[in-house]
């Protein structure tokens, strides 16, 4: 019965795509995504539809607030987060365009359901579960803004110690001096709706100083980045328990059943210290036309990096039984296991620039062109056991090229010159938009990387559990785009081939393929709206060599809801989230390797989950209620497994709220 209802949806879902409606709303990347005259978020006195010299004044006098990053403090964004679009999906592993597959806690290790290359600057560890969560001194959002701003937002799941809060503070204390604060935790810690011997806590943390004076040539950024992870890991749960704990179709109490390991504790924590300078020459504006010249740029950057990686396991008679007789290998001491590596960063960069600025209707400055060249050096120092030192010296360059809001084109450039030697990134982006025949977006990237540190050596209680001596990979990556007006939908192609691919076994060792693997993906977006009522698409099919690759070969997004106004002030989306994906054998998490790897014991069949929400805004309060796996209410057996061996808990409520202050 499942599998005729997956066909059926299924079916449903492609005719969503392929169909033409009258009143189908394209998913154009290029759109603002400002709501409309007649949309219940539009505010009149808000709105900022302008062109882009009128845009830019009416942002400056109605206290606009722009981000951009580090690397390039040139290139700004509108800051837009108070509409109620995707609100209630507060999950990490739910925001980016595709999910994350989880351990089924909220904050878990993680990989992503679509294939998406790794970059690397330098030598790597290779513990990459939790990258979804990362804060950095790179990835941090700055602010330009006229007045204070502070963003809180708190959900509370099924107890209270299950939970994720936010906040963000943005002030400027002087001429060209702005603070920020950026704070992010995750907590899993009840037990009505955690799986035994399993929950977490995690901690981002970042402060920043920007200093960009009016009319000096300095500019400078230093900021502090701490990200904790304090987690226990169960290793999976034992499906026979699941039938010796059922009452009435469903599981009494999720703390009686038995997982693979009871004493797992993880601990990362990561420290990153940032200091990143420029010093710019020309660029004056022509008192005529208002235009910039041409400006020259020197950077500085400098880090210091430190991170520290600990799992323990002790052994346990379930252990012994289940997990560890399930990996031998890993059971090299009976009164448990422990890893732990210690990884530290100094890094300093130098890199000259030259560049064009402008402004375009959606951003407050872009750059018309850039081109840019530099060195960077890392010293690495290492510890597992025993020290180690890993010298980098990287040469990188970007060009760019922007001459109008039409048409844009990004190169960059990476070549190992020391460590890792040979090793190189060549990527570039470009998009070309034709107005009504279409928006055409291309994506390119080749590289040769060295294996990762635990892929080539791993230990355990200071014994060697392996030692490789793994070639390079090659892989090169086509990607394209293709927005269509005609017919309403945006399409994309990927195209990804690997040579000498490492990836890690059902044993939960790493293993060098022999040749080349490919992976073919198309995903096909397009929204629906017939008046107050929205349909929401997203798609994606994916061919892959089930060798080394476990995904999902078919995966949906779609999200139904009535969205309007009540009472004349309160904005409001009510309807229900669906997400499905086909049968596959997925990746199971090994905790004690820290890695996801194949397994071949567990093929899930046709999956889907959804959530019914509710969702409201007033002004710059946001509220929403939803409650997840509504489907379990009539498929109790039918959890949702992403990761082999970890169900994601059955039905709950959760409550979120969010609110933007400006003082």
């Amino acid at each position: 019965m499942l599998v005729g209802q997956g066909r059926r949806l299924l079916l449903f879902a492609l005719f969503v795509l392929s169909g033409t409606v009258l009143f189908g709303q394209i998913l154009d990347p290029s759109s603002d995504g400002r709501p409309q005259s007649g949309d219940p978020d539009f505010d009149a006195s808000t709105d900022r539809r302008a062109g882009p010299q009128e845009q830019r004044q009416a942002i400056v006098d109605t206290f606009g607030i722009f981000t951009y990053l580090v690397d390039n403090p040139n290139s700004e964004s509108n800051w837009r987060d108070s509409l109620l679009d995707q609100f209630q999906r507060y999950e990490p592993d739910r925001k980016p365009d595709f999910d994350y597959a989880t351990i089924g806690t909220r904050g878990g290790a993680a990989y992503p359901l679509r294939y998406e290359p790794i970059t690397r600057t330098g030598a790597t560890i290779g513990f990459r579960q939790f990258d979804l969560y990362q804060l950095t001194g790179e990835n941090l959002e700055y602010y330009r803004l006229e007045h204070p701003f502070t963003y809180l937002g708190h959900v509370r799941e099924s107890q209270q110690e299950d939970n994720w809060t936010t906040a963000k503070f943005s002030r400027n204390f002087a001429a060209g001096v702005n603070l920020l604060l950026d704070y992010t935790r995750i907590s899993q810690q009840g037990t009505q709706d955690q799986y035994p011997n399993q929950n977490l806590r995690n901690t981002h943390v970042a402060t920043a100083l920007s200093v960009r004076p009016p009319g000096s040539r300095y500019s400078g950024f230093f900021s502090f980045a701490a990200n904790t992870y304090e987690q226990l890991q169960n290793g999976g749960v034992i499906d026979s328990s699941f039938q010796n704990n059922v009452d009435g179709g469903e599981v009494n109490n999720l703390q009686n059943l038995e997982s693979f390991l009871e004493e797992t504790r993880l601990r990362y924590s990561y420290r990153e210290l940032m200091a990143t300078q420029y010093l710019q020459f020309g660029g004056k504006k022509d008192s005529l036309t208002g235009n910039e010249g041409r400006a020259f740029t020197l950077r500085h950057r400098f880090r210091l990096d430190s991170r520290r990686y600990r799992v323990s396991a002790e052994e346990t008679n379930t252990d012994t039984s289940a997990f560890f007789r399930r990996f031998p290998a890993l059971f090299v001491d009976e009164r448990g296991v422990r890893n732990q590596i210690e990884h530290r960063i100094i890094e300093n960069d130098i890199t000259l620039s030259t560049f064009r600025r402008g402004q375009s209707g959606d951003r407050a400055t872009v750059q018309k062109d850039v081109l840019e060249a530099g060195l960077t050096h890392q010293l690495h120092r290492i510890q597992q056991d025993g020290d180690s030192t890993v010298n980098n010296l990287i040469a990188h360059a970007r060009i760019g090229l922007r001459p109008s809001d039409r048409l844009s084109l990004l190169v960059n450039a990476q070549l190992n010159l020391v460590g890792q030697t040979g090793d190189y990134r060549l990527s570039g982006e470009g998009t070309l938009d034709l107005g009504k025949a279409g928006k055409l977006e291309l994506k390119a990237l080749n590289q040769l990387y060295a294996q990762d540190l635990v892929a080539q050596n791993f230990r355990l209680n200071g014994e060697n559990i392996w030692s490789n001596d793994f070639g390079k990979t090659l892989e090169l990556r086509l990607e394209g785009a293709y927005t269509l007006p005609v017919v309403k939908i945006r399409a994309g192609l990927a195209y990804s081939l690997l040579t000498d691919y490492v990836y890690f076994n059902s044993e939960g060792r790493p293993e060098q393929s022999n040749g080349a693997n490919s992976l073919l993906q198309l995903t096909a977006e397009r929204d629906f709206s017939f008046g107050r009522w929205n349909l929401n698409n997203r798609l994606l099919l994916q061919e892959a060599d089930q060798d080394v690759f476990r995904l999902p070969r078919l995966y949906g997004e779609h999200s139904f809801y009535y969205s309007g106004k009540w009472f004349k002030v309160l904005n409001v989306n009510l309807g229900f989230d669906f997400r499905y994906a086909s049968g596959f054998r997925p990746y199971y998490y090994n905790p004690v390797v820290q890695q996801f790897q194949l397994q071949e014991d567990r093929q899930t069949g046709f999956q889907y989950q959804i959530d019914p929400f509710f969702s409201m805004r007033v002004t710059r309060f946001r509220f929403f209620v939803k409650y997840v796996q509504l489907n379990n209410l009539w498929d109790s057996d039918a959890l949702l497994y992403l990761t082999s061996d970890y169900p994601y808990p059955d039905e709950a409520l959760r409550i979120g709220v969010s609110w933007r202050l400006l003082d």
